[in-house]
């Protein structure tokens, strides 16, 4: 994580991955085109024992069982 995301809010940060979460940036993997959301998620788990708003932590757990 860089530091300007280790400067937000814990509900700022949610917020932001959320956003990357719900509307993924694409990519393009051997010819094809891919989103990465998966990268996301998977940040967004990494995270979820390092927040310590409870309503940041219920939202991004509600978003990724959405996703998952």
């Amino acid at each position: 994580m860089n530091s300007k995301m280790e400067k937000l809010t814990d509900m700022q940060l949610v917020l932001e991955l959320i956003k990357h979460i719900e509307n993924p940036c694409s990519v393009e993997v051997e010819g094809r085109i891919r989103n990465i959301r998966d990268f996301y998620l998977r940040e967004s788990q990494s995270i979820l024992p390092k927040l310590t708003n409870p309503f940041a932590r219920e939202y991004l757990e509600g978003i990724i069982s959405k996703y998952k």
